[in-house]
């Protein structure tokens, strides 16, 4: 399947697996994980990859009933992206990542939010990382909010809006539309450590 082309720093941190969280079991008893991480890898299209270059999977969902969360395709009614990812507020999300080939990044940076990244027992260059919403505010009817994701690494860094709504937190719209099961992103890395973008897919 070919890729398509895309479209308060608050200390929100997770030290390591083991950890219980909010009455969550220890990250290295969770089954699922490994399940995101087979379903992953299988439909990460067979690319030839030059040098610098790798495949970013991410996965988000629900920490707490592990829903995938869901998106709707916007078409060009705003200027970020065609689609738009959708979290309830005062949330906890589990955020996956996984890279092929393997790269070793140490935090996340979503929203404002720093997060420490737990590799994931048994994983090359898997991780996951538990996002809490607690400080968003639901997103204005009709509009959308650009959030930065970034990962960074000791000698590189990826930085990329995504376009979101945040609704409040038992607001049911937020369940509407597709099931996002993962993106991926075809990564590019240059001289000085800055992670590009080139094509992104959503599944």
């Amino acid at each position: 399947m070919p890729l398509r082309q895309n479209s308060l720093v608050k200390e929100n941190s997770f030290s390591a697996p083991g950890t219980v969280l909010f009455g969550m079991e220890p990250l290295h008893q969770q089954s699922f994980q490994r399940k995101f991480s087979i379903s992953a890898c299988r439909r990460q299209s067979s690319i030839d990859l030059e040098d610098n270059h790798f495949l970013l999977t991410i996965v988000i969902s629900n920490a707490t009933n592990h829903e995938s969360i869901s998106y709707k395709q916007d078409g060009g009614r705003f200027d970020s992206s065609q689609f738009t990812l959708k979290f309830h507020t005062n949330t906890l999300y589990k955020i996956y990542v996984k890279t092929k080939p393997a790269q070793q990044f140490l935090s996340l940076n979503i929203a404002g939010n720093v997060l420490s990244l737990a590799p994931i027992e048994g994983g090359s260059g898997e991780y996951v990382a538990i996002w809490n919403t607690a400080d968003k505010e639901p997103t204005k009817k009709g509009t959308r909010q650009d959030i930065e994701f970034v990962l960074s690494a000791k000698d590189k860094t990826l930085s990329k809006n995504l376009q979101v709504k945040f609704y409040p937190h038992n607001d049911t719209h937020a369940g509407w539309g597709q099931k996002l099961d993962q993106i991926t992103w075809h990564c590019s890395t240059n001289d000085i450590g800055h992670v590009f973008v080139l094509e992104e897919q959503t599944l």
